[in-house]
């Protein structure tokens, strides 16, 4: 579990309209109008590049419910170079009808909830003003189940791996079965990325992937020529090459929902014993109609390393495979026909290369001791990793996903 800072002291003050949609959810779970108090409490700074954090304290005599509450950055040039306002319009609208969407053709399937992809939050409200800029997405906290996520300066291990294996496989499954049965309802599913446009109209972004890409290509020892030729390579096309990945026409038939930003602070587990035996996934505002690829190569390559990679990779692809295949047949579909895995197999050699730019990216943060989060309101091009631990992380972490990349056949 990773370990924060202390909670800044409660009630910061925030917008009326998230003090008003806490009052509402509260009445909503018995609570009683007018006899209940709320207090916040801010998330740290490693919670979100994207959105502010803070947890509502519902109280009312010896009764207390946590919520979770994000909402937009209130520094406005963070909320700009983010693309805050794209990113919760996106992720209200997984919460309030593709993810429901999921969840109820699974049960008229009459698909039980350990069989199928269920892992989703539950959120009691969604609220988006663009001419204002507020939005909000007010949602179960999950903690107070007792989930919590995996310490994201430890690559993952073969349980909890296996478990998001299973998950994802299921999560695309229920994509490829809507996509074949529902075809109308599914083009809601078709949602186009709505993070590169941000990025590419913003100088500093630009520069943060490129120097991503310069810090990657450094650690390569000197006489590592055909490696530092293809990170060359790619850096040069970088944007065209992101571009194709991010285009779902490119990746059809075999295009479904991605989560965009399947990381494990991004994962929710629960256990029993010691052992992972459920999950809930989070954060859904980069999900994107895309390869299914795509997910599954930023998981297995961010939060695991190269050691892991090479005594379970295969394995890992195989759990996927077979947990979409085993839910597709379930919900009445030829898997065979939808997924084979040796369309899976295409798919990754074919957007391989995703994985490398996102990596180069993603990697110096995941290695960034929460304790050592830079201030997200200055510039942060050159802000994580910077500690001797944290370089030390880095540069493993991303060697290895250099050198796995070539090995196969993505780079």
């Amino acid at each position: 579990m990773n370990q924060k800072p202390p909670a800044e002291p409660t009630n910061p003050r925030l917008p009326e309209y998230v003090e008003q949609a806490v009052a509402k959810a509260a009445q909503e779970l018995g609570f009683t109008a007018e006899q209940f108090a709320v207090s916040f409490e801010a998330g740290s700074n490693c919670d979100g590049l994207i959105g502010e954090i803070y947890q509502a304290i519902v109280t009312e005599g010896d009764r207390e419910v946590a919520l979770f509450c994000k909402i937009p950055p209130l520094d406005p040039a963070r909320r700009e170079q983010f693309n805050s306002m794209g990113l919760f319009e996106r992720e209200m609208k997984l919460y309030s009808t593709v993810l429901p969407a999921m969840l109820e053709f699974q049960r008229e399937k009459g698909v039980a909830e350990e069989d199928g992809f269920f892992s989703v939050a539950k959120c009691y409200s969604t609220y988006l003003d663009m001419p204002t800029e507020n939005a909000l997405v007010l949602m179960e906290n999950l903690r107070t189940r007792n989930l919590r996520t995996w310490n994201k300066l430890m690559p993952i291990d073969y349980d909890h791996a296996r478990l998001l294996m299973i998950s994802l496989g299921r999560f695309h499954g229920v994509s490829l079965a809507l996509k074949d049965q529902r075809p109308e309802l599914f083009e809601q599913f078709k949602l186009p990325d709505v993070m590169l446009s941000a990025v590419k109209e913003n100088p500093q972004m630009v520069a943060m992937f490129e120097a991503a890409l310069d810090n990657a290509t450094s650690l390569l020892d000197t006489q590592e020529i055909e490696a530092r030729t293809k990170m060359d390579k790619l850096k040069k096309n970088y944007m065209s090459v992101v571009e194709s990945c991010l285009d779902g026409t490119q990746a059809e038939p075999y295009t479904v929902l991605n989560h965009g930003d399947c990381w494990v602070n991004n994962i929710l587990y629960g256990y029993k014993g010691d052992s992972p035996n459920e999950l809930v996934l989070i954060d859904w505002q980069l999900s994107r109609y895309v390869s299914p690829a795509l997910d599954v190569l930023y998981f297995l390559f961010c939060c695991s390393d190269q050691p892991f990679r090479e005594k379970h990779f295969s394995e890992m692809l195989r759990i996927y495979h077979t947990s979409l295949t085993i839910l597709l047949e379930r919900l009445g579909c030829d898997a065979t026909q939808l997924f084979p895995f040796t369309a899976l197999e295409e798919q990754l050699a074919r957007f391989g290369k995703f994985i490398v730019i996102m990596g180069a990216f993603d990697i110096p943060i995941l290695c960034t001791d929460p304790a050592d989060m830079p201030d997200l309101g200055g510039d942060i091009s050159e802000a994580f990793a910077t500690s001797p631990a944290a370089q030390r992380r880095y540069a493993s972490r991303m060697l290895g996903l250099i050198h796995d990349a070539i090995q196969y056949g993505y780079l």
